[in-house]
């Protein structure tokens, strides 16, 4: 969504009320308030999804688990109808995985789940009451905790207004009340206050607190004399801004485009991404030796980790069952990892990195050097085989330009290396992708690979990256999918690549995989994973040759495969 407004446009818009009676009532304490053109229900649809979603508000809060939801109806006439839920999580604690008794996860009173109410002054009655665990990125400093989280419907009468009799509800109230005692239990993301309230009455937005101690004398007059720049009154701002640009948001038909946590929950995947990178990230950010920027490989790679451990764990009895090949595995880190958490499994590059020499030895073992050919490349075709079983390769002779500089010969002439299909087999450099049938095949941003990857037989996760055809050789596939009504520019730079994920997505249904995609929490905009780990069972599936003939061939793919060798590797 564009916004409407720019920072400067809204900050100019934004009151100080500080100083202002709180329509609330005398406990609360109001702070800022903005006009606004939305109506009640986009407020309401907005708050609800950043009640689920409190990481919008603070980078510092990794999710929020809702425990307790009772919503309420009130037909005209009747008492409220009143529906509920409760989950399973409501009496589980968040398992995060440790690596030593040392680790404490931080929590306050998880065991309270009862919803909590604050006092009101205006007649209000509850739309929507939540009980919401919030669980912060590093438990291991900040506090996990349960807060109420109230939808209400009030009737505010101001002493310039007309007195109207009934219960005629004009405006509506968001609560948000941590379960903690006083404000030195408060955690780091959240203010130092028992409940704020973010109130929605006619043609304003406004924020409010409710002080702990709120009853004592003089508790609401010293808050009013906090300036500008204290932290509890910059996160009031802040909160304000958020509520009226996605209120805005909705009125306007914005509509997230992207939905996660459709393969692996994401409770799983994030309390496993904790333990990993609790574990992980500060020894391979303070020993990185590439070139590239350890903040956003060591995260996105620590990130990919945990999705394949839980995806594995749903699909795999045991680490046993399987081992991995990770395709063009770049530094090794995605391995590292793996085999550090117990899994078997090989990384294959076409270039070794500067990264391999500094995992320990049983990690080393495990990096190997070569190009990947796929079989169906150099050895005999089905048929042929058929006919003449003695036959092992295709026959065929591939060119590959070698630098002048490696041969020290003559600038301006041309320099050829020949290699059959028989030697390419048997090159120890050569790769031909035939693994274990119990093999799981990674394509974390591999590049050529990502095409052939759902090609090669074996269960897979693969995270298309740049576009490549069958030989090798870049392409720009063409979109299949509707121009977008969202004008952003998020969604005009990534048309390119959608068409390659659909490309892949297609490929593997085509050799009859039963296709699940994710877009997965990574800090990179290239975040689709492809995973294929069934078969269709009703489906007639393509060969790999139908599949060739289907994509023009892969002619060049030995030719540019072999070239790579000779090349810098890419940054990525």
């Amino acid at each position: 969504m564009t916004e409407t407004l720019t920072q400067k446009a809204v900050q100019s818009e934004v009151r100080d009320i500080l100083q202002s009676p709180s329509l609330l009532g005398p406990e609360w304490v109001s702070l800022y308030e903005s006009n606004i053109s939305f109506a009640t229900e986009h407020f309401e649809a907005a708050m609800q999804n950043l009640i689920k979603q409190p990481n919008i508000n603070s980078t510092v809060i990794l999710r929020a688990d809702i425990l307790i939801e009772n919503k309420f109806n009130y037909p005209s006439g009747s008492t409220p109808i009143k529906d509920s839920f409760e989950s399973d999580l409501a009496h589980i604690k968040p398992i995060i995985p440790t690596t030593s008794e040392d680790e404490v996860i931080l929590e306050k009173n998880l065991n309270d789940i009862d919803i909590k109410q604050v006092p009101l002054a205006p007649s209000n009655r509850p739309k929507v009451e939540i009980v919401r665990r919030i669980v912060p990125r590093n438990p291991f400093k900040d506090y996990i905790i349960n807060q109420t989280c109230l939808v209400l419907e009030l009737k505010i009468e101001e002493d310039n207004e007309e007195k109207v009799e009934g219960e005629t509800y004009d405006s509506t109230l968001i609560i948000y009340n941590p379960h903690i005692d006083n404000s030195d239990d408060c955690p780091f993301y959240l203010p130092g206050v028992q409940a704020v309230g973010i109130l929605f009455h006619k043609d304003r937005l406004s924020v409010h607190y409710l002080p702990f101690d709120f009853s004592k004398p003089d508790t609401t007059s010293a808050f009013r004399q906090l300036s500008q720049d204290n932290r509890d009154v910059r996160i009031a701002f802040r909160l304000l801004q958020t509520a009226k640009k996605h209120s805005t948001g909705v009125m306007e038909g914005y509509q997230k485009r992207v939905k996660h946590d459709l393969v692996v929950s994401k409770v799983a995947f994030q309390d496993r991404y904790i333990s990993l990178k609790k574990k992980y990230s500060k020894q391979l950010v303070d020993n990185w030796v590439e070139s590239t920027d350890p903040g956003k490989h060591v995260f996105e790679d620590i990130a990919i980790a945990a999705f394949l451990i839980e995806l594995w764990a749903k699909i795999y009895q045991d680490k046993q069952e399987f081992e991995f090949r990770d395709l063009g595995c770049g530094n090794g880190l995605l391995v590292y990892i793996l085999l550090s958490e117990g899994y078997s499994g090989i990384g294959i590059d076409a270039r070794a990195r500067k990264s391999w020499k500094t995992y320990p030895d049983g990690v080393q073992s495990k990096l190997k050097e070569q190009v990947i050919i796929p079989s169906v490349l150099l050895r005999p075709h089905p048929t042929v085989k058929s006919y003449a079983p003695h036959l092992t390769d295709n026959g065929r002779v591939f060119q590959v330009p070698v630098s002048n500089k490696a041969t020290n010969t003559t600038p301006d002439v041309p320099v050829i290396a020949y290699y059959s299909s028989a030697s390419l087999l048997a090159s120890p450099n050569v790769n031909t992708a035939q693994f274990p049938k119990n093999t799981f095949i990674i394509g974390n941003h591999s590049d050529e690979l990502t095409c052939w990857i759902p090609l090669l037989g074996y269960p897979f996760l693969v995270i298309p990256c740049c576009s490549h055809a069958l030989s090798g050789s870049r392409v720009r596939y063409p979109s299949k999918r509707k121009p977008s009504t969202c004008n952003t520019n998020h969604a005009k730079g990534n048309s390119t690549y959608a068409a390659l994920v659909d490309h892949v997505e297609n490929l593997a249904k085509e050799v009859g995989w039963k296709v699940e995609k994710e877009m997965l929490r990574i800090p990179s905009t290239r975040n689709a994973a492809i995973i294929g780990y069934e078969r269709e069972k009703l489906s007639k599936a393509a060969s790999v040759y139908d599949i060739l003939v289907m994509e023009g061939g892969a002619e060049g793919w030995v030719e540019n495969t072999m070239a790579l060798t000779s090349k810098s590797p890419r940054s990525h």
